[in-house]
């Protein structure tokens, strides 16, 4: 009995071997901006949400991470917000693909305070999945992320003022 055992049990920890070694993790890119030295927290924040509805996305939830730790008697933690975001029409597209990519959304971007700077990050969807229409998607996606990032740390830009003729 034991013989037997063995016999099927090593060619199938074997293959599950093999299995395991070629499966490839799914990692995700990182993408960061620094603010202009200067520019506030609270005016980075509001640049952000504009971007995010001109790029015709929806705010779906905005944590407060920074204040919340400072409410708990952490008075010296600066600055930290979480805002998520959504695109109903590309979440409409990932679930043709496949429900499973909905685990990628909704988007989210952090702002927060590091050495003096505020910086603003998002991970960005993998591009190099099993589902090449996913790939092609997502590669779409991180552009617009990558849009958002970077007008949420444009500089502040002081109204033109018109001169009476």
């Amino acid at each position: 009995m034991t013989r037997r055992f063995c016999s099927r049990i090593i060619p199938l920890l074997v293959l599950l071997g093999c299995l395991v070694g070629t499966a490839r993790a799914v990692e995700r890119s990182h993408y960061e901006r620094t603010a202009p030295e200067g520019k506030a927290f609270v005016d980075t924040v509001l640049d952000l949400e504009q971007a995010i509805g001109s790029y015709n996305f929806a705010i779906t939830a905005r944590n407060e991470i920074g204040a919340a730790i400072r409410q708990r008697g952490h008075s010296n933690s600066g600055d930290a917000t979480i805002v998520h975001f959504c695109n109903l029409e590309y979440a409409r597209r990932l679930l043709t693909i496949d429900p499973g990519f909905l685990l990628y959304m909704p988007c989210r971007v952090a702002v927060f305070e590091k050495d003096a700077r505020i910086h603003v990050a998002s991970w960005l969807l993998p591009i190099d999945t099993e589902r090449p229409a996913f790939n092609a998607l997502a590669v779409e996606i991180n552009g617009r992320i990558r849009d958002i990032v970077d007008s949420a740390v444009a500089p502040i830009t002081a109204p033109v003022q018109s001169t009476p003729d």
